[in-house]
């Protein structure tokens, strides 16, 4: 009885992740990914860290709604993307500037609002900026 319940559970589980996948794939969205440029900073203020994000695209035509969200609490802009042709990642750069002497980590992560969100994991900077 337990091994037959305990089988259950796991099917429900497969059930449930592999609606989770076909969820996300038919939103169009494969991933989303951020990077900073540099991740380590030690220098003179102003600190200009570039973070690049990057939008994995799996169906098109679609339209993407996205925006930045910093670790000091900012959100930027929604911006608005058209996805056509043969398109398959969109690139997107936010510019942090650090004006305030001392050390500090922040940190960036996209947020993809079409469909379903997408949030990508945080890329992190060590930045002292003297």
């Amino acid at each position: 009885m337990y091994k037959a319940r305990v089988l259950s559970l796991c099917l429900v589980a497969v059930f449930v992740l592999s609606c989770l996948a076909s969820t996300a794939a038919a939103q169009g969205i494969g991933g989303v990914t951020v990077k900073a440029s540099p991740d380590t900073y030690n220098g003179p203020c102003p600190a200009k860290i570039r973070f690049t994000g990057v939008i994995e695209v799996l169906h098109r035509p679609m339209t993407l709604n996205y925006h930045w969200e910093r670790s000091d609490g900012a959100k930027g802009p929604v911006k608005v993307f058209h996805v056509t042709g043969n398109t398959r990642t969109i690139t997107t750069v936010e510019m942090w500037q650090l004006n305030t002497p001392g050390r500090e980590q922040i940190t960036a992560t996209l947020h993809v609002n079409s469909g379903n969100d997408h949030l990508s994991s945080s890329a992190t900077v060590r930045a002292t900026c003297r």
